[in-house]
């Protein structure tokens, strides 16, 4: 395992990178690709980004995520190594890791616990907030400038993936890496209403639909909501457009587990998981052969239907949490 030092070293050797980050990008996956991205330019490197998916339309505004390409966009050959972000495992990155050539080296920077070490070279640090919080160790030991752009990256990265430093994952060091890029330029109150306040009136009309599908387990314990793949082509939304969805099944007083089933486009059934308990819901993930955080955690099951799906997701939450399904 590598340090950030010594990953900022191993960075600076080459010339040409591929960055890519997981399906469904968040908050901390596009800031963290971006200010890694605008940082090796910076030094003069030559750089391309992509995700499976897209950049979601409310994170749009990061600095930098104008230069993301879609999977099938990339040149091939055209880079010397492949930088992984936020990426408990290659599976994640469906649609690009089929792409790398063999041989091809990997630098997996991650902060999940469930992560593989999949890369040649792997930087996964459990202990930090967020993949952001890594990224600004990086640029910093390559004495890279932060400026406003990269500032505004990585503090959305860092925000979102806390809560707005509401999470209990949230450090010391945390806040003052937060502070520090807001000295650099970062405008909290500014990313705040971006991320949260600027949805299209379709993505609120989709909340108004998923939020009908919400129930409640017999135990009160667990809260789910659905979303159908017809829904989202009458409404002419994407799947990133759902994103934080699932967090208001959490809301729900005595709810430990919210879940989110969601009709995928390429036909399976992506799972959003969140956690206000004891249960680790990236460990539950990681059964269903996803990833992720402890309170924070997805997983895609090539389930016929989201009935099916609840069918086996239930059984492992019931199992995990020692009470009898329904």
């Amino acid at each position: 395992m590598e340090s950030h030092q010594e990953i900022a070293g191993i960075l600076l050797r080459y010339h040409r990178f591929l960055i890519v980050t997981h399906v469904m990008p968040d908050g901390d996956a596009i800031g963290s690709m971006s200010g890694l991205g605008l940082g090796l330019q910076k030094k003069g490197r030559q750089v391309i980004m992509t995700c499976p998916g897209g950049v979601p339309e409310n994170l749009q505004f990061i600095p930098g995520s104008d230069q993301v390409v879609a999977p099938e966009e990339v040149p091939s050959g055209n880079y010397d190594v492949v930088v992984v972000l936020d990426s408990s495992d290659l599976g994640r990155i469906e649609g690009v890791y089929e792409k790398i050539p063999p041989g091809m080296p990997i630098i997996n920077i991650d902060h999940h616990a469930t992560n593989k070490g999949y890369g040649t070279y792997n930087y996964v640090d459990s202990a930090s907030a967020a993949t952001g919080e890594q990224v600004y160790r990086i640029l910093i030991a390559m004495d890279v400038r932060v400026d406003p752009s990269i500032a505004i990256c990585l503090f959305t990265a860092i925000a979102t993936d806390t809560g707005f430093f509401r999470f209990s994952n949230t450090t010391p060091t945390t806040l003052r890496i937060g502070a520090r890029l807001v000295e650099r330029g970062a405008d909290p109150s500014g990313i705040s209403e971006q991320v949260y306040e600027a949805r299209s009136l379709e993505s609120l009309k989709m909340l108004g639909r998923v939020l009908d599908t919400l129930q409640l387990d017999k135990s009160g314990k667990i809260a789910w909501m659905e979303v159908y793949g017809e829904w989202m082509s009458e409404l002419s939304l994407d799947e990133g457009q759902t994103e934080g969805f699932v967090n208001y099944a959490r809301m729900v007083k005595g709810v430990e587990v919210a879940l989110i089933f969601r009709e995928s486009a390429d036909g399976r059934i992506r799972i959003g998981m969140r956690s206000k308990g004891d249960v680790d819901v990236g460990a539950l993930a990681e059964t269903l052969g996803g990833g992720g955080h402890a309170r924070a955690a997805g997983c895609s099951l090539d389930s016929q239907s989201i009935s099916e799906a609840k069918e086996l997701v239930f059984g492992k939450v019931y199992e995990i949490m020692g009470l009898a399904g329904d």
